[in-house]
């Protein structure tokens, strides 16, 4: 598990210092038109990390990576009605001040620690039957 948070905040780190790196720290970016509110950027954040985890991955089969990319973010994109346009604008407001970038991504890095343990948990809970007999985990 500590693994796994390193890896985000390793991820998370890169995109924000290329982000941030772009813009003018002097200059306060303007807000774009269609600006994500952040707790819901947090969640795409959260679950775009997710996606890139799966195709570093996942065994190139009869469909590319690239190809497998374009859908899974789509799928994302769509369930938040979103656009890829909105999504970069939305971070590359976010990441312009470094406090506001730095809150960002530890909450998404928290969001998705919390997940993988709630999913850890429901595991550990679960029972299984076979042949009648029943097997608490």
């Amino acid at each position: 598990m500590k693994r796994f948070a390193h890896i985000l905040f390793i991820t998370i780190a890169a995109v924000t210092m290329v982000l941030s790196g772009c813009n003018d720290k002097k200059k306060v970016m303007k807000k774009p038109p269609h600006l994500i509110n952040r707790i819901t950027l947090v969640n795409i954040l959260a679950e775009s990390y997710l996606i890139e985890s799966t195709l570093q991955m996942t065994v190139p089969d009869s469909i590319s990576k690239d190809e497998l990319a374009r859908r899974y973010y789509k799928d994302l994109f769509d369930r938040y009605h979103i656009t890829s346009e909105q999504f970069e604008s939305s971070v590359a407001y976010y990441v312009s001040e470094e406090k506001s970038a730095e809150k960002l991504l530890s909450d998404a890095s928290a969001l998705i620690v919390n997940k993988k343990n709630e999913m850890m948990i429901d595991e550990s809970n679960s029972t299984i039957t076979t042949d009648n007999q029943t097997i608490n985990h």
